[in-house]
C-alpha cells in the first residue's frame, strides 16, 4: 500500500513537474506572442505612416500637377482670348473706320452740296424774289446785314401810290432759323415801330459849327 502512494506521489510530482514545464513553456510562447504582436502592432504603425506620406507626398505632387495644368490651360485661354480680342478688335476697328470715313465723305459732300446751294442761292436770290413774290430785281437793294435786302416794290414801274417797302432775309437751309437780331427787327416791323427820317447834313454842320464858335 505504502509502495502504491509513493508510486503515485511520484506521478503526481511528475506531473506538476510536467505541468509546471508546460506552463512556464506556455508563458514563453505567449510572450512571443505578445512580442510578435507589438512587432507586427509596430509594423503596421510605420506601414500606415509610410501610406500617409506617400499619400501626401502624392496629394501634394497631385495638386502641383493640377495647379500647373490650370496655369497653363489659364495661359493658353488668356492667349487665346487676346487672339480673339485682337482678331474681333481689328474687325470692328476696319468696319468703323469704313463707316466714319463713308460717313465723313457724305457729310463733306452734303456740306459741300450746302454750301454751294448756298452760295449759289445767295446769287440767284433777287431772281428766286421775283419768281416767288413778284418783287422786280432792280428794286431790290442788298446791305448784306443786319439784313440781306430791302425791296422797294413797285420803285422801278413808279407805282408809288402802291410802293411797298419790304425787309427781306435769305437763308439757303429749310431748318435755318432767324437770329436774335433779325427776330428783333421783324418784331419791329410787325408792330409797325418804323418810321422816316430825313436828315440834311449841311443843316447839322452848320449846327455843330455854331456850337464850337460859341465856345
Amino acid at each position: 500500500m505504502e509502495n502504491i502512494l509513493v508510486i503515485l506521489s511520484l506521478i503526481l510530482i511528475i506531473a506538476i513537474i510536467v505541468l509546471f514545464i508546460k506552463l512556464k513553456n506556455f508563458q514563453k510562447l505567449i510572450d512571443l506572442l505578445m512580442q510578435e504582436r507589438e512587432k507586427l502592432q509596430k509594423d503596421k504603425e510605420k506601414i500606415e505612416n509610410e501610406l500617409k506620406e506617400h499619400l501626401r507626398t502624392f496629394n501634394d505632387r497631385l495638386t502641383q500637377k493640377i495647379e500647373e495644368y490650370k496655369k497653363k490651360d489659364r495661359v493658353l485661354l488668356e492667349q487665346e482670348l487676346r487672339k480673339l480680342f485682337e482678331h474681333e478688335y481689328k474687325n470692328k476697328f476696319v468696319e468703323w473706320k469704313e463707316k466714319e470715313e463713308k460717313r465723313i465723305r457724305e457729310d463733306a459732300i452734303k456740306k459741300s452740296s450746302s454750301t454751294i446751294l448756298g452760295k449759289v442761292g445767295e446769287h440767284l436770290a433777287p431772281l428766286l424774289i421775283f419768281s416767288e413774290h413778284d418783287i422786280n430785281p432792280k428794286d431790290l437793294r442788298f446791305i448784306g446785314t443786319p439784313i440781306d435786302f430791302i425791296a422797294f416794290k413797285g420803285l422801278e414801274e413808279k407805282n408809288y401810290d402802291e410802293l411797298e417797302i419790304i425787309l427781306i432775309e435769305v437763308k439757303t437751309g429749310k431748318k435755318a432759323r432767324l437770329t436774335e437780331r433779325e427776330k428783333a427787327i421783324q418784331k419791329a416791323i410787325k408792330e409797325k415801330r418804323i418810321k422816316w427820317l430825313t436828315f440834311y447834313t449841311l443843316t447839322a454842320i452848320e449846327k455843330l459849327n455854331g456850337e464850337v464858335l460859341s465856345k
